[in-house]
């Protein structure tokens, strides 16, 4: 393999692994951090599901066993699309929210329930992904009126959250080229100069080494050929 392509080869791949980091981040980021919908509430109910671990958020002596009941928020949004939430207290555990109110937010669901032809509009705020096949649903932190189906809700916590790594990710960057060019880069010249000096020395030594034995040679077959007739000396 030619020296430029096992490079790039390397290269590729350093930035495949950067980009799989980012991205992995990114979606677990994603995950854990809150969001808000507004949504109308069309009924709630309470499943028996399995147990599936890190998605999970009920307490570990609840974890232990391989099923558990899990409260469930239906509803739908603006725009007609169903959205299902479930309601679990997280207790200490991560993500740190500290919800320990799961009944009365059941209580305040059914409350807020509402009609197609009369309804009321809410603001959910959650987290977590619906993966239909994985069977995860978002986990439902808050309720509260919303003002109509149009408001939006600023997600501050993801805003710095985000941006703030964006930040620190570009001034690690630049701080990693400078350290790279001002101290990596001199020291690899150093080594590679040292490592030359070194080659040469040893060339050098090589070729005395060979003309030291050339010469010692020559000696010895001068040395021999005295020993022949006079006629049939090779050397004079």
């Amino acid at each position: 393999m030619p020296a430029h392509t096992g490079e790039f080869m390397l290269r590729l791949f350093k930035w495949f692994l950067i980009v799989l980091v980012l991205v992995v981040g990114y979606c677990w980021l994603d995950q854990v951090l809150p969001r808000y919908d507004v949504v109308r509430i069309v009924g709630t109910d309470t499943k028996r599901l399995d147990s599936s671990g890190f998605f999970d958020s009920e307490a570990p002596n609840v974890q232990a066993t391989n099923t558990r009941d899990v409260r469930f928020i239906n509803t739908v949004y603006p725009s007609g699309a169903l959205r299902v939430y479930r309601n679990e207290d997280t207790d200490w555990g991560f993500p740190w929210y500290y919800k320990f109110d799961s009944g009365n937010l059941m209580a305040a669901a059914q409350s807020f329930q509402s009609s197609s032809e009369s309804p009321k509009w809410v603001v959910i705020k959650s987290y977590g992904w619906r993966v239909t096949y994985l069977t995860m649903f978002p986990n439902a932190l808050s309720i509260r009126a919303a003002t109509g189906p149009d408001e939006y809700v600023i997600p501050w916590l993801r805003i710095f959250v985000f941006g703030g790594l964006a930040i620190g990710l570009i001034w690690l960057y630049f701080r990693l080229r400078r350290f790279k060019r001002e101290r990596i880069d001199p020291m690899l010249t150093r080594i590679e100069g040292h490592v030359s000096a070194a080659a040469d020395a040893v060339d050098e030594r090589a070729v005395a080494v060979s003309s030291s034995a050339t010469g010692f040679m020559a000696r010895i077959r001068r040395w021999l050929d005295s020993w022949k007739p006079k006629n049939q000396r090779r050397y004079k």
